[in-house]
């Protein structure tokens, strides 16, 4: 008996090993899977932080090639790049709104304004072509406090630049482009080492939908080109001046609408707008009332 008591106490002290043991690899084992998971944690973490900054560096690398490098405007692969949505909810807009009253449609357009700096070759061919490169960047600035939050202002090319005007009521425009010819010719650009010139601008515009009496009659990137035509008329007639190109005010329904027609038109499906900056409308209302005046009165 005395044996086998000292067998019991033997295997009972063996067992009681064998357990503090096990509870010291279980203690390690829950240790270390603590530490395993602090780490992934951490590495977890890391790998969110890596990947929100690849993701805020794509961002700015994307920014980059949508923007302008010399003018920080945005260029023309942008305005290539959010056309085509842009345009599509203008058209979306007008298919909802079929049934109600198509002349009650207001604030739904987008227009675009084209601009281009006068006689800019002069600045090259004077000054260099840095003070050219300065006065693009002063222009840029100036465009910039004239536009509103909403619209896109992009560097077209060489010294034109786009305005998309979105949601814009195409009745406000002129008074817009006047805006935009009277801040140009403000006052003296700038260029640095005492160089200051004085500038003026041409400007051409067209409403998308051209026509809302048929809203597909031409793209939106036709109508950009509309636009640079009616640029082109404001140049031809004498520059310092915005010309838009509308329909006609009795546009008939049927009447078939395409870029080359419209650019070819004599006035039978469009009406030109000319705006002039306040002084020179100043002048020319002078120059009338002094025309009148000059008449001989019947008695």
């Amino acid at each position: 008996m005395l044996f086998m008591g000292a067998l019991v106490l033997l295997k009972q002290h063996w067992m009681d090993r064998e357990l503090l043991h096990l509870l010291r690899l279980s203690r390690h084992n829950l240790d270390e899977m603590c530490k395993l998971k602090d780490e992934l944690e951490n590495k977890e973490q890391s790998l969110r932080w890596h990947s929100l900054e690849l993701q805020r560096k794509n961002l700015e690398l994307q920014e980059i090639s949508f923007t302008d490098a010399l003018t920080e405007v945005w260029n023309r692969r942008y305005l290539e790049e959010i056309l085509p949505a842009e345009a599509g909810q203008v058209l979306r807009n007008y298919d909802r709104a079929r049934d109600s009253d198509i002349r009650e449609l207001d604030h739904r357009d987008l227009i675009f304004i084209m601009v281009d700096v006068d006689f800019f070759k002069q600045v090259n061919d004077v000054h260099g072509h840095p003070a050219g490169d300065r006065l693009l960047q002063r222009v840029a600035e100036r465009l910039g406090k004239v536009v509103r939050k909403s619209d896109v202002l992009v560097r077209w090319g060489g010294e034109e630049f786009l305005i998309m005007s979105r949601s814009a009521d195409p009745s406000g425009t002129p008074a817009f482009c006047e805006r935009i010819l009277e801040t140009m010719a403000s006052e003296d650009f700038d260029l640095g080492y005492g160089v200051r010139v004085r500038k003026t601008c041409s400007v051409g515009w067209a409403p998308f939908p051209w026509s809302r009496g048929s809203c597909q009659a031409i793209c939106a990137e036709e109508v950009i080109e509309l636009a640079d035509a009616a640029l082109y008329r404001a140049k031809a007639a004498g520059r310092n001046r915005g010309v838009g190109i509308l329909p006609a005010d009795a546009l008939s329904a049927g009447a078939t609408i395409t870029l080359e027609v419209l650019r070819n038109d004599s006035g039978l499906l469009t009406r030109t707008i000319t705006v002039l900056p306040p002084d020179c409308t100043t002048a020319l209302e002078s120059a009338r009332a002094a025309a009148l005046l000059s008449q001989p009165r019947e008695i």
